[in-house]
C-alpha cells in the first residue's frame, strides 16, 4: 500500500526529533565521563605533587649526611698529606743540614776566608756607595763613600757631549790663515789690453782663477771657543765620574809614595794594579813625583786635580783617583 506524501511529511518531523535527542543524550555522557577523566587526573597529580613534597624533607637529610661524609673523607685525606709532607720535610732537614756543613776543615776555612775579613769590606758589600780603596800594589786598605749626587746621577749624554766639544773646540790654535788676491805678491801690471785680444778680459794675474793667485773665502786666524754655562760642565763630569763608576772602570788608590821620579817605578804600579789600555790618573796639585813618573808611560795621561774635566775623565778605558783626589773633587762638584 502506497503511502500518501502528507503521511510521509508527518514522519519526518518525528524522526528528527529523535535523533536530536538521541544526539544529545550520547554528548552529555560523553562530557560527564570527560569531565569525571579530568578529575581523576587532578586527583592524582594532587597525589603525585603530596608524595613528592613528602619525599623532599626526606630527601634532604640523605643529602646533608652525603655531603658530610664527603667533607670528613676529604678532611681526613688533607691530614693525612699534610702529615706526610711534615714527615718527609722533617727527614729532609738533617740530610740538608748534612750537606751545608762544611766537610772537612779546609773547606770551613776557606768558607771564612770567602768572607770580608773586615767591618770595612762587610759595609761595602752590603753599601752600594761604597768602593774600595786599594794601595799602590793592588792591595785593598779598606773602603770610602762616594757622594750619590756626584757618582751616582743619570748620565746626561747631550751635556757631555756639548761640553766635549766646547773643550775640543777651544784648544783648537786657530792660527791657520790664506792670502787673498789683495795679499799675494806681484800682479800690479794688467796682462792684456781690454778689447781686441779675443780672450776674457783681466786685470790681474794674482786673480783666483791663476795658479799663484789669491784664495776666496779661506780660512784666517779665528777662534773657536763658544761659551759653556758652568753648571753644565760640573753637570757633565758629574755625568762622565758617574758613567765610569757604574760601568766598574773607576778605582780609588790611597796614595803613590816616590821618593824620587821613577818611570821604572810608575810602571811596576800599574802591573800590580793589572789596568789595560789607556789610562787617565788623577793625582794631587802638590804631587809632583808622581806627575813626572807616569808622564812618560805610554797610554796614561796624568793630569792635576785641577786640571779635572770631562774629556779626560771619559777619553780612557780606566780612570783612577787619588783619596786626595777624591776629597777635592767631591767638594767642588757638591
Amino acid at each position: 500500500m502506497a503511502v500518501k506524501p502528507d503521511e510521509k511529511a508527518g514522519e519526518k518531523p518525528v524522526a528528527t526529533d529523535a535523533t536530536k535527542a538521541a544526539k544529545a543524550t550520547d554528548a552529555k555522557a560523553t562530557a560527564a565521563k570527560a569531565t569525571d577523566a579530568t578529575k581523576d587526573a587532578k586527583a592524582s597529580g594532587t597525589k603525585a605533587v603530596k608524595a613528592a613534597a613528602d619525599a623532599k624533607p626526606a630527601a634532604k637529610p640523605a643529602a646533608k649526611e652525603a655531603k658530610s661524609a664527603a667533607r670528613a673523607a676529604r678532611a681526613a685525606e688533607t691530614k693525612d698529606t699534610k702529615a706526610a709532607d711534615t714527615k718527609a720535610k722533617a727527614d729532609a732537614k738533617p740530610a740538608a743540614k748534612a750537606d751545608a756543613k762544611p766537610a772537612t776543615k779546609a773547606d770551613s776555612k776557606d768558607a771564612k776566608d770567602a768572607k770580608p775579613s773586615t767591618k770595612e769590606a762587610r759595609a761595602a758589600a752590603k753599601d752600594p756607595r761604597a768602593i774600595e780603596v786599594i794601595n799602590q800594589q793592588g792591595e785593598q786598605i779598606g773602603t770610602t763613600k762616594l757622594a750619590e749626587s756626584i757618582f751616582a746621577v743619570t748620565p746626561h749624554i747631550h751635556i757631555m757631549h756639548e761640553v766635549c766639544r766646547a773643550q775640543m773646540a777651544a784648544a783648537r790654535q786657530g792660527t791657520h790663515d790664506t792670502k787673498t788676491r789683495g795679499q799675494v805678491r806681484g800682479g800690479g801690471k794688467k796682462p792684456y789690453r781690454q778689447k781686441g785680444t779675443g780672450r776674457a778680459r783681466q786685470g790681474t794675474i794674482r786673480a783666483p782663477q791663476y795658479a799663484g793667485g789669491g784664495v776666496v773665502f779661506g780660512p784666517h786666524p779665528r777662534s773657536y771657543a763658544f761659551k759653556v754655562n758652568n753648571r753644565e760642565v760640573k753637570l757633565a763630569m758629574r755625568s762622565a765620574l758617574s758613567a765610569k763608576r757604574a760601568e766598574g772602570a773607576l778605582f780609588v788608590v790611597d796614595s803613590f809614595d816616590f821618593e824620587k821620579p821613577s818611570t821604572r817605578q810608575a810602571a811596576d804600579i800599574l802591573t800590580a794594579l793589572d789596568l789595560q789600555g789607556r789610562l787617565t790618573i788623577v793625582i794631587a796639585d802638590n804631587d809632583v813625583n808622581a806627575f813626572l813618573s807616569f808622564r812618560n808611560i805610554s797610554r796614561v795621561r796624568v793630569i792635576a786635580v785641577s786640571e779635572s774635566n770631562t774629556y779626560d775623565f771619559i777619553d780612557n778605558r780606566n780612570l783612577v783617583l787619588t783619596k786626595a783626589a777624591l776629597k777635592r773633587i767631591e767638594e767642588v762638584l757638591q
